[in-house]
């Protein structure tokens, strides 16, 4: 690679970068040349067959926790990108049929992209879903 050229490596970590400031500013729609139309979520937390059902998702996690993201570390190696993310907020509406608390939370979470042509065609998340529970006041067994 010469001087002034961009590596795969680096496209694709910025590809992730600019998806994680389009989530943070709420432009779910610009989402869209982001993702390949095969695109395939493999998040634990919940069930997404495609973009549309995870752009509700995140809207609604949006409305319920007014959350911003911090990316705490980027890297790539070939077509995947690993991310480690931190997200803040507030408990300011229901979310996972908890009312509204108040509470400032915090959460992490480690997200793999694959990606393929310039868009992300899978993406694996790994998130501390049980330790945002907790923050809300979701009584978990001992």
């Amino acid at each position: 690679m010469s001087i002034g050229q961009v590596s795969v490596e680096q496209e694709n970590i910025r590809l992730v970068e600019q998806l994680c400031d389009v989530v943070n500013r709420r432009n779910y729609d610009e989402m869209d040349k982001f993702f390949a139309a095969t695109f395939v979520d493999r998040n634990p937390a919940w069930s997404v067959t495609n973009l549309e059902q995870l752009k509700k998702i995140i809207s609604a996690a949006h409305q319920a926790l007014d959350q911003q993201i911090t990316q705490d570390e980027i890297f790539s190696s070939n077509n995947r990108v690993v991310v480690l993310l931190t997200f803040h907020g507030k408990h300011i509406g229901t979310f996972l049929g908890i009312p509204a608390t108040n509470k400032l939370v915090s959460w992490t979470s480690i997200e793999v992209y694959r990606i393929e042509e310039g868009k992300i065609v899978e993406r694996w998340v790994q998130a501390d879903t049980l330790g945002l529970m907790r923050q809300i006041g979701v009584q978990l067994p001992s």
